[in-house]
């Protein structure tokens, strides 16, 4: 009789004992997936929050950040001054500014980490059209290096030679006969792209995908206007002006966005899709290239158009007010070249 007792006890014992261990084995494989959950976060709002909380430099007065070759010719001399040259290396031997130094666009990070950005009054960046280094401009300042500018119209506005295969060559009036008037409604919000860095700090994920974005040739970023007139409806496109502006004529198929306003989470950031490609315009191309910037940094597939509005209707442009940014040879200086 106390045999079988014994036996129950041993019995009653080991179930209990593996009930506990199953229980324990069951907790802990829940606080996994606890934990697992708790890191599991969505990077884009991380990044766009961060970003917005910042300073919201796409959505702020301050952009385009871009300088006059005359105010670099002033300090060309000025040890405040720095002036970096983001051109091929065998086009910045044939010729740049004086005390330039060359760094490439996916470069760039790592050499503004190696010097002190805070000591100079001004950074500025400087390339063949001013777009790419606008682009690059808006990825350093994005990353909180807000000393940095591009130069406008690149060297295209230093020298009259170096202009002739960029501004003077890609600017015309060969569309301006198919600007539509009819506005176009923007689509309801919708969703946003994915990033997956794997970081879950908001500063990681930002240098991260602002290297991802120089990485970028930017030639490849950019959309011409016989390209954009024939095929509009291949393209998302986006009209950076005033709403004045764009109602006077713009591109067939385009929307209006705002210019320092429109791309926040606030307003039109999520009526921008996340399947198609974004093409946005501005007069230049070089507000466009900043705004290519902020939108590639996102996870957005952005672009922009070559030379903006001047390379569909220069002559219109340059028949209206200063504030529409038309481009002639007038804009060019004759300045000196080492090197």
């Amino acid at each position: 009789m106390k045999k079988v007792s014994f036996n129950l006890i041993g019995i009653f014992i080991i179930t209990s004992l593996l009930f506990v261990s199953c229980k324990q084995s069951k907790t802990t494989e829940d606080q996994k997936t606890i934990k697992t959950e708790k890191v599991a976060i969505n990077e884009f709002d991380v990044l766009v929050s961060y970003l917005e909380r910042n300073g919201d430099f796409i959505n702020s007065k301050a952009v385009p950040t871009l300088i006059t070759s005359k105010e670099v010719y002033e300090n060309i001399n000025n040890e405040k001054f720095k002036i970096i040259d983001t051109r091929s290396p065998e086009d910045f031997a044939k010729g740049h500014i004086k005390n330039t130094t060359n760094i490439s666009a996916k470069d760039m990070i790592n050499s503004f980490e190696k010097m002190t950005p805070k000591s100079y009054t001004k950074i500025v960046l400087v390339g063949y059209s001013g777009q790419s280094s606008s682009y690059v401009t808006g990825v350093m300042r994005l990353l909180g290096y807000n000393n940095v500018f591009a130069m406008k119209a690149g060297m295209s506005s230093w020298n009259k030679n170096l202009a002739k295969d960029y501004w003077l060559k890609n600017i015309s009036n060969d569309f301006v006969d198919q600007l539509e008037v009819v506005p176009n409604d923007k689509p309801a919000k919708g969703g946003h792209p994915t990033l997956k860095t794997g970081k879950t700090n908001a500063k990681d994920i930002l240098k991260l995908c602002a290297q991802d974005a120089l990485n970028i040739p930017y030639k490849s970023l950019l959309v011409n206007a016989p390209e954009l007139f024939k095929n509009p409806t291949n393209y998302y496109i986006v009209n950076y002006w005033p709403e004045t502006k764009y109602n006077e004529g713009h591109i067939p198929e385009s929307l209006q966005y705002t210019p320092k306003k429109s791309l926040s989470t606030s307003t039109d950031l999520y009526t921008l899709p996340t399947n198609k490609e974004i093409v946005t315009y501005c007069f230049t191309g070089q507000h466009a290239a900043f705004v290519t910037a902020y939108l590639k940094i996102l996870g957005y597939d952005a672009k922009a158009l070559a030379y903006g509005a001047n390379s569909f209707m220069n002559t219109d442009m340059m028949n209206k007010e200063d504030d529409w940014h038309g481009f002639s040879s007038k804009k060019i200086a004759n300045y000196t070249l080492v090197k």
